[in-house]
């Protein structure tokens, strides 16, 4: 009873807020997020049932959603505003828009992490949506109630997924099917698309009029090199099959300047964050089959499109999944399962609920997933109800890859504490080898995030979990690039350390491994020892699922 005053007092006390001339959120449950970087996929701040709800959320992130600017028109700041990740739930009145609810969140940030911006303009980098010569070949939108840009279902590629090694020439290329979009939809739906080419924002500048109807398809950024003349970029995929043309220029944009901002926001009120809490998200309904032998094996969750999500594995691939634990380094510490949880595989066709966290969010038009880590938690929903899975998490000693100094100095370059934290392709970085695909660059990177980063990048290498023996710290810049496992052509030779520094591999002149590339390119080693780290003990769990 005491429980329900309390937040009946705080929704009382929103709804006083609300009627002040600034709009400002009622009550918000404000909190670090629990989510790993490795399963972080979202799609900004929604409104539903009443809430604002906006997860696994950088400050830069929710700086671009408050202020409507995107991060490369932001200055200043410390590091951590692109790496720490934040949850952020608030109670919003009826009818409250995306317009509003921004206006609501700036007064959020200035509020629990004392944020201040200075509102400044300056050339930052576009891409530009022209007309190509030769005209639009898009088709004129018939203004039927079927609007917005879907993506079409691809077969995995042969072998892949989660967990095992890909070739990226087998990956298929994305297809999308577009009608009645705008040309400035046109423009935001390239940008969100096609991320992986397009690093900036769209701008349309091909001044038409109405909707349009087109199909494009192209070529992933990871798989291009791959494909080699069978790929086509997203450039090439817009001025062929569109007949339009993007542009990089400079453009005069509204731009901030981050004076102060609080790494930690303030502490919730007393009672927020369970007036504000909801059931655990779960499947409307979930349809288990064991896969079929003569598919592709698959291994993840796949948004389908519509209501559908699609997930696969063994048994062990799907619980690692479902609790954010890397696939590749389950077999350390994911302990307990059955035999038959590495050898069955199986597959769900799972629909999504239509209303709470785990429903598809619309945004310019275009259907969206929930973010990643709601979809693995109705996944988990799935081990729980299905395969009635009871875990719990202790130390134990397991085989575990650690980073440690090399001989000489480190290869890195000691970071700024105001650098942007993380680590992305960049192809503008010179390679070291001529096999090498990507060449990674990472600023104000700290050696615990290089052994995370490790798990998810270099996922085909990283058989065992990874942890930093190094003793430097702070952050540090470095890039670094090695040759897709796969790709390497020559065989294995003996090796009485294989972990020590490289995997005793023979390699070609022209590539290089991952072990190898840490020696080789940032000076440390990977040696390979048992340590004691936390894992999961899987206490219970049925090898079939329940009827």
């Amino acid at each position: 009873m005491i429980q329900r005053y309390i937040a009946a007092g705080l929704l009382f006390a929103g709804y006083c807020l609300g009627q002040t001339s600034e709009p400002k959120f009622g009550i918000a449950d404000v909190h670090v997020s629990k989510t790993p970087p490795g399963s972080v996929q979202t799609f900004g701040g929604v409104i539903r049932d009443g809430r604002y709800v906006n997860r696994d959320v950088t400050m830069l992130s929710l700086i671009e959603d408050a202020y409507g600017v995107t991060d490369d028109a932001i200055a200043g700041g410390p590091g951590w505003m692109g790496s720490d990740l934040f949850d952020i739930i608030a109670k919003v009145p009826d009818g409250t828009t995306q317009a509003t609810a921004k206006v609501m969140l700036q007064a959020l940030l200035a509020d629990r992490f004392k944020l201040i911006v200075k509102h400044d303009t300056q050339p930052v980098p576009r891409y530009v949506l022209m007309v190509d010569k030769g005209g639009p070949k898009m088709k004129a939108g018939i203004g039927s109630d079927d609007s917005g840009c879907k993506p079409q279902p691809q077969a995995g590629p042969p072998g892949g997924g989660r967990g095992g090694p890909v070739d990226p020439a087998s990956i298929p290329n994305i297809k999308v099917i577009c009608h009645n979009v705008t040309p400035e939809e046109i423009a935001t739906n390239l940008r969100q698309m096609a991320g992986g080419y397009l690093d900036h924002d769209v701008i349309d500048s091909t001044k038409l009029d109405g909707t349009w109807d087109f199909d494009i398809e192209w070529t992933g950024r990871g798989a291009l090199a791959a494909k080699g003349a069978d790929g086509i970029s997203i450039f090439d995929a817009v001025s062929k099959q569109l007949g339009l043309k993007l542009e990089l220029q400079k453009i005069p944009q509204p731009a901030l300047a981050v004076a102060s901002v609080n790494r930690k926001p303030t502490d919730n009120a007393d009672g927020v964050a369970a007036a504000l809490a909801e059931a655990p998200p779960r499947f409307e309904a979930a349809a288990i089959k064991p896969a079929d032998p003569s598919q592709p094996p698959f291994t993840g969750l796949l948004y389908t499109g519509g209501s559908q999500m699609r997930a696969g594995g063994t048994l062990r691939a799907m619980i690692a999944m479902s609790l954010q634990i890397p696939p590749n380094v389950a077999g350390d510490t994911l302990i307990g399962l059955p035999k038959s949880a590495d050898t069955e595989r199986w597959e769900i066709n799972a629909k999504i609920p239509s209303k709470g966290e785990g429903a598809v969010n619309n945004v310019n038009g275009r259907p969206l997933p929930p973010p990643l880590s709601i979809g693995l938690e109705m996944l988990h929903g799935v081990m729980i109800e299905q395969f009635e899975l009871k875990t719990h998490t202790e130390n134990r000693e397991v085989t575990v890859y650690a980073i440690t100094l090399g001989s000489g100095k480190p290869k890195m370059t000691k970071a700024d504490d105001s650098e942007r934290t993380g680590c992305k392709p960049d192809p503008t970085l010179p390679k070291p080898f001529t096999n090498v695909n990507v060449m990674i660059g990472c600023k104000n990177t700290t050696m615990a995030d290089l052994a995370q980063n490790m798990q998810q990048l270099a996922n085909a290498y990283i058989d065992h979990p990874v942890v930093d023996a190094t003793g430097l710290e702070g952050g540090w810049d470095f890039a670094m690039g090695w040759t897709p496992k796969g790709a390497l052509q020559a065989a294995p030779a003996p090796n009485p350390n294989p972990g020590a520094g490289g995997t005793g591999e023979a390699l070609d002149p022209g590539g290089i491994s991952f072990f190898d590339a840490i020696e080789k390119e940032l000076g440390l080693k990977i040696v390979k020892e048992k340590r004691s780290i936390p894992v999961t003990v899987v206490d219970h769990v049925a090898e079939k699922p329940i009827e």
